[in-house]
């Protein structure tokens, strides 16, 4: 794009164009890898009932910690990995992107490893929040070489470490033992994004935050609960990283009606 010369921008920004996948009409929107299923009658229903419910205290701010969600999130993970969390391991914003923003705007102090190709935000986002990005290197197949992305964690020990799994847009995915390895011999936060667990049969890295409380995930209603109209993510860490997600948080960023 060009820019007015009047227009104090960003220089690490001016080259750049905004993110965005064509939205055309279509059943099935591959490119953003939306559920093509809409929320059943008897779901439409209940959710129009709840809307009608909180409608009536839209003059008020939502709860600003979302406290009843993050519960709720924490139960939900509970079940699915026979963990023990509580909303105090939760975090929950607009979408995952957001969370991937809170996570660099708050500890993005140093430098940001990930392992292209991968989810084209990541890289964008340390950009936008002026966080020096590294492009891990995958083998030839895009599968992750784990002792190579360990070699390469060490050499260039970056404050974050993003692993995508399953990955997109590769689909491959990366077994929880691998993960473990990487957790044991790397400092840093590992940043673990699962937005698509629920279509994945490897054990989710959630199990691993009790050992390495350096470890987050990342989650989203958006793909496998066909819920991306919402605008909801969420990640599991130890709570000491959900602290640190308040310091950055905007008051009161998600609306009641997304709760």
């Amino acid at each position: 794009m060009s820019w007015p010369t009047w227009l104090p921008l960003r220089e690490a920004l001016r080259p750049l164009s905004p993110y965005g996948a064509p939205q055309v009409p279509a059943i099935a929107a591959l490119n953003t890898n939306e559920n093509p299923y809409a929320p059943s009658p008897a779901l439409q229903k209940a959710i129009t009932d709840a809307v009608a419910k909180v409608a009536a205290d839209l003059n008020r701010y939502p709860d600003r910690d979302a406290t009843i969600l993050r519960e709720k999130l924490a139960q939900y993970i509970n079940e699915q990995s026979a963990t023990k969390f509580s909303l105090d391991n939760i975090w929950a914003a607009n979408g995952s992107n957001e969370i991937i923003q809170s996570i660099f705007l708050a500890f993005g102090q140093g430098p940001v490893l990930g392992f292209t190709p991968s989810y084209s935000m990541h890289p964008l986002i340390a950009k936008v929040t002026q966080v020096q990005w590294l492009n891990g290197s995958r083998r030839e197949d895009f599968s992750l070489d784990i002792d190579s992305a360990i070699s390469q964690i060490q050499r260039d020990k970056p404050t974050l470490t993003f692993i995508t799994t399953p990955n997109n847009p590769t689909g491959s995915a990366v077994t929880i033992d691998e993960i473990e390895k990487i957790a044991r011999l790397t400092s840093g936060l590992l940043i673990v994004d699962e937005a698509y667990a629920e279509f994945s049969e490897e054990t989710s890295a959630v199990t691993l935050i009790k050992k390495y409380p350096h470890v987050v995930v990342i989650r989203t209603m958006s793909k496998a609960f066909a819920f991306a109209g919402v605008r909801l993510g969420y990640l599991v860490a130890d709570p000491a990283v959900i602290d640190a997600m308040f310091l950055v948080r905007l008051p009161y960023h998600l609306s009641a009606l997304t709760q």
